[in-house]
This record gives structure tokens, C-alpha cells and sequence, in this order.
């Protein structure tokens, strides 16, 4: 933030960019990157760790996105498909329930010793964390480059990856 002030031509401006510590700064950076995306959401986790993913509160903040706006569109990235249901079921059945907007997909076994987890809004605000064990992560409320850089990342892996089935079938 530049404290109100006009940006001086040919400066880009300046990244918001915020330490965050615990699963539970984490869960609140998180509902704040959906609370900002108007047209899509790109999330890639392990495991979709209940903690964070799999609370209500993440799941109604989701609802609100993908109903508020008609194009909205959640794209899910996980490492494990089976813990990531047993972890979030609440966002799980969600997006059976609405999988023309949301969609699930299992990393490739070959690429899964990547354990960077981020979550993406509008190729805008990024908050990321190196693996699932680290207790720090990176909000940026507002750094295109960093988000457009992730969300390339993010592009490679979901065009290799295939529809994560635990997910998106209801196991009847």
C-alpha cells in the first residue's frame, strides 16, 4: 500500500505481501483469498488438511464464490485424492454437487515430490506455503506477478494431471 498517494509513472506497484504463522493464520489467509476472487480459484494441497480446507467456514466462503458469480470456477489440485476426501468432505461433496464449476485432479504420481501448497484468486492475491509441515506461509493480498508465476506452475501440473475419480464420484 502507498498510503493513498498516486504511483509514480512507470513504477509497478508495490506487492502486499504478509508473514503468516499456524494452521490457524493460515485457515484465516485463506478465507480472505476467496473472499477476493470473482472469477476463479486454483488450489493445490496434499491432502486438503481439515484443518484448513475442511472447515465450514472455508466451505461456506467457497459457496458464496461459486454462487455470487456465474462464471466462477474452483480448479483442485491434490496430492492424495483418498485422504484429501476423508480430510474435506464438506468440500468434496460441494463440489460433486456443483462439478461443472468445480473440479478435482490428482497430481501425477512422478511429480509428487513437489509439496508446495497454494491457493490462487483471479490470477491476484497468492497464499503459499512450501509443504504441508511448514508453519509459515506468504499472503500476497494483491501481486499479479507473484500469482500469474504460481498459477503457471499450477497450469503445467493440471494439464498432466488426471480427474482425481475418490473425488468426484459419490461412491454409492
Amino acid at each position: 500500500m502507498n498510503g493513498g498517494r498516486p504511483r509514480e509513472p512507470g513504477n509497478p506497484p508495490a506487492m502486499e505481501l504478509a508473514a503468516v504463522t499456524g494452521s490457524a493464520a493460515f485457515a484465516d489467509a485463506a478465507l480472505e483469498v476467496v473472499g477476493v476472487a470473482r472469477h476463479e480459484l486454483a488450489l493445490i494441497s496434499v491432502d486438503l488438511d481439515r484443518r484448513l480446507f475442511g472447515t465450514e467456514a472455508f466451505t461456506d466462503k467457497l459457496r458464496s464464490f461459486i454462487l455470487a458469480h456465474r462464471r466462477a470456477r474452483l480448479r483442485v489440485l491434490v496430492h492424495d485424492p483418498v485422504a484429501a476426501v476423508r480430510n474435506s468432505i464438506r468440500l468434496v461433496q460441494f463440489g460433486r454437487l456443483l462439478s461443472s464449476r468445480i473440479e478435482f485432479r490428482a497430481v501425477p504420481e512422478e511429480r509428487r515430490k513437489l509439496r508446495e501448497e497454494f491457493l490462487i484468486a483471479d490470477e491476484r492475491a497468492v497464499l503459499y506455503r512450501s509443504s504441508p509441515d511448514q508453519l509459515e506461509a506468504k499472503h500476497y493480498a494483491d501481486a499479479p506477478m507473484v500469482a500469474r508465476s504460481h498459477l503457471r506452475e499450477f497450469e503445467a501440473l493440471w494439464n498432466e494431471a488426471v480427474v482425481a475419480r475418490e473425488m468426484s464420484t459419490l461412491g454409492i
